[in-house]
């Protein structure tokens, strides 16, 4: 093995490691923010439709009770908090397609193209997202326990999860903050309100074709709701 082979792993280690203790340093500097969302606006009528247009309704209560006893014999604590909100939110679409305006200061107001919301709750999220550091972050800052649901929002979702006060957690893969909500449409006016989004958009259907690597595809595909096993 040539001593300039053996330079140059040297030299990767050394970027990996800078790497790792880069992302725990930022992980250590995790803080955590009350987000105040004004509510009652017009702005939230439309974030309302945008949560419809994902199959949610007023009143919705899924019934997860398989997964509720899937949980008891593998010992996870899916406290009552958790349970209401997947009974509400869980299996609607993971995606949701939208619209807004941009708005140039020296270019006319244009129409901007499909934009996606996520709401990817899905059992067993922490082994399945890898996203370990980010639920010792944010429980670090909660100091409660917690569950989590999988990824919510718009832009690099955020690791999302709820505690037994029924608090919403959200951490940004961008940001050291730790936002933290009473509720779901909360959570999406502060990822999404302050966008002018058109609101005929949010009347259209939620499937449309996108383009992949495959070819056209309809996004989002019809799946199954995980929690029903």
């Amino acid at each position: 093995m040539s001593i300039s082979y053996l330079h140059t792993w040297s030299i990767m280690l050394i970027i990996c490691m800078i790497v790792i203790r880069a992302e725990i340093q930022r992980k250590d500097r995790v803080h955590m923010i009350h987000t105040n969302v004004q509510v009652g606006s017009e702005q939230e009528e439309l974030i309302l439709l945008l949560l419809k247009k994902s199959r949610w309704y007023a009143g919705r209560k899924i019934d997860i009770s398989s997964y509720e006893a899937y949980c008891k014999e593998q010992g996870i604590d899916l406290f009552p908090a958790a349970v209401t909100f997947l009974q509400e939110f869980s299996g609607i679409d993971p995606i949701v397609h939208f619209k807004y305006y941009y708005d140039h200061m020296e270019q006319p107001t244009s129409e901007s193209g499909w934009h996606e919301y996520e709401f990817n709750f899905i059992p067993n999220a922490v082994a399945e997202l890898e996203c370990e550091a980010e639920m010792f972050a944010i429980a670090k800052i909660a100091q409660e326990d917690l569950f989590c649901l999988g990824l919510s929002g718009y832009y690099y979702s955020a690791v999302t999860a709820i505690g037994r006060s029924g608090k919403l957690y959200l951490l940004h893969d961008y940001e050291p903050q730790v936002r933290v909500f009473s509720t779901l449409l909360e959570s999406m006016m502060h990822e999404v309100g302050h966008h002018s989004i058109i609101k005929s958009s949010l009347l259209q259907s939620n499937q449309i074709e996108v383009r992949t690597l495959n070819g056209l595809e309809m996004s989002p595909g019809v799946v199954k709701n995980p929690f029903l096993i």
